[in-house]
């Protein structure tokens, strides 16, 4: 299962290199090359994520441009029961076009599995500095080797302004309505509460789920009353940013497959959450120079104007759902004695114990 690769599609590179030229042709109805093709390493099991080049000729200069391609998982054991690419879609060509959230500028959306034999979206690469996830940031990389502590400051709180501006959208002004559930409940939280109550049957295959199970119960019996509704990014952390070089802005922001109607609090603890599993949930070090948790809040509040009462409700939703999401991954994996015993699931039992 470790070396099985989200779709088959990519052992096949200049087939695929072959089909993408085709496509491209045919869309800009003249030829384009297709060249440098690769895989990153740390393609993980949610998607294959593809890098290249095309050029093609147009009045009388040949233009070029770097590229990265996103395809459907196909594996048996996928981590999501289903994935909606032309909602990632959408979402990044909206906020591209119509809105100053630096999304990725999208090149074209593929949902014929003739071309690849998956559906695709093309977007165009856009140039700078991801923190990586595997080491975490705190533990090795660029992050840690070669920037300063203001750099790193600059880095996290370009990160919370551009959340708190994407947060400040018209999501209904954007076509974004149609993102309602109805059918899985009566308000946002609680259609997001039965997706993830779902989510625990199919991704635990019967096992049930202990720690999860806890904390979606106190979830649901501690909703709060009121609630505003935005656009939710869904899986808002450092690592789905791209920064310019100096650390200093925000020039993409990536990754909308979790996204989402609903209460934009929990894109903010989802933040401050994940970047926690990687010091507390790994038992290390917080990266130095990173502002607080408390000072992320008040940030987060003050550029939105929005309350942050429910702010320990929504840690303990980022930590199911992570929790979730890990222990998939381990079911997947056959690796039985991590499904709630790794170190996502710990963290959630602890956060849960100290908020209830």
């Amino acid at each position: 299962m470790k070396d099985e690769r989200p779709t088959p599609v990519v052992e096949d590179l200049e087939g695929t290199r072959q089909k993408l030229a085709a496509w491209f042709s045919q869309r800009k109805d003249t030829a384009v090359n297709v060249s440098d093709l690769n895989i990153p390493e740390a393609t993980g099991m949610s998607n294959v994520t593809l890098l290249f080049d095309i050029s093609w000729d147009e009045n009388g200069q040949t233009l070029s441009e770097p590229c990265v391609g996103r395809l459907q998982p196909e594996i048996a054991r996928p981590v999501f029961p289903a994935y909606d690419l032309s909602l990632q879609y959408r979402v990044m060509e909206t906020l591209s076009e119509q809105t100053d959230i630096p999304a990725p500028q999208m090149r074209g959306l593929e949902m014929d599995r003739s071309v690849l034999g998956v559906p695709f979206y093309i977007m165009k690469k856009t140039e700078g500095r991801i923190p990586p996830d595997m080491p975490p940031y705190n533990m090795d990389g660029w992050m840690m080797h070669e920037t300063s502590l203001q750099q790193r400051e600059n880095l996290w709180n370009a990160g919370l302004d551009t959340m708190a501006r994407f947060h400040q959208l018209d999501h209904q002004a954007l076509g974004f309505d149609f993102m309602d559930q109805p059918k899985l409940g009566d308000t946002p939280l609680g259609q997001q509460l039965q997706y993830w109550q779902n989510y625990l049957e199919w991704a635990m295959e019967g096992r049930g789920h202990n720690i999860c199970e806890t904390a979606l119960k106190w979830l649901w019996d501690n909703q709060p009353d009121t609630e505003i509704t935005k656009l939710c990014w869904g899986d808002s952390r450092i690592g789905n940013l791209i920064f310019t070089e100096d650390c200093s802005t925000v020039a993409a922001v990536l990754d909308w497959e979790m996204a989402v109607l609903g209460n934009p609090l929990q894109d903010l603890a989802w933040y401050c959450y994940i970047d926690n599993t990687f010091a507390d949930g790994l038992g290390l070090p917080r990266l130095e120079g990173l502002p607080s948790y408390e000072a992320s809040v008040e940030r987060w509040h003050q550029a939105t104007g929005y309350s942050v009462d429910d702010y320990d409700y929504y840690t303990v939703f980022a930590g199911m759902r992570y929790g979730l999401i890990l222990s998939r991954i381990m079911v997947a994996q056959l690796q039985e004695e991590e499904v709630q015993g790794n170190f996502a699931c710990q963290l959630l039992d602890r956060t849960l114990n100290a908020v209830a």
